[in-house]
């Protein structure tokens, strides 16, 4: 099982196959752009080398019909493999909630660039005192990454989750996306 959509702490399968998207990253005459605020957020794995990735692209092809008051970008790094990097990341949360504002946005879409082992079927959630990947299970990794001030945010978001997945230290990474949108209650 390669595709999933997590949404409201459930994993249902989305595809059994895997797509490869080629090509490039163009609009048509007719395109339609989102005139409203839009906010994106990219959250990064510590360590991890998203230089040139989708969040980037999708920024670049937006700010031709946003200014700054309107298009919003952030990338923010985490990593709460220890106890103490946790409750430090629970600070920077409420910090990052607090620099956001309130919820103005017509369009809220989330970037999580992660990595994980292939047979786990858990996420990387930071370094531990040794350097070594700490992972833990999928519900626990939202619920810290979208923790305290941050959780109103989610709510009518669209999530993409880039999985660079470790199949063995001799094989290149593989990335798999994982989408979800959230809606409120």
């Amino acid at each position: 099982m390669l595709y999933f959509v997590y949404c409201w702490g459930n994993t249902v399968l989305a595809s059994n196959e895997l797509t490869f998207i080629r090509g490039m990253c163009e609009r048509t005459s007719k395109s339609q752009v989102c005139g409203g605020p839009i906010l994106i957020i990219h959250f990064i794995y510590t360590g991890l080398n998203v230089r040139g990735g989708v969040p980037h692209i999708l920024n670049m092809a937006l700010e031709e019909y946003h200014s700054e008051n309107t298009l919003h970008y952030l990338d923010v790094v985490f990593d709460f493999g220890t106890h103490c990097k946790l409750c430090l990341w629970w600070s920077e949360a409420e910090s990052l909630a607090a620099m956001i504002g309130e919820d103005v946005f017509q369009q809220k879409i989330f970037f999580i660039s992660i990595h994980s082992k292939v047979t786990c079927g858990d996420l990387f959630a930071g370094k531990g005192e040794d350097r070594s990947d700490v992972a833990v299970r999928p519900e626990e990794f939202m619920n810290y990454l979208f923790s305290g001030s941050l959780q109103p945010l989610v709510n009518g978001a669209t999530i993409f989750m880039l999985i660079h997945l470790q199949l063995e230290e001799s094989t290149p990474q593989v990335c798999h996306i994982f989408f979800a949108v959230v809606i409120p209650i």
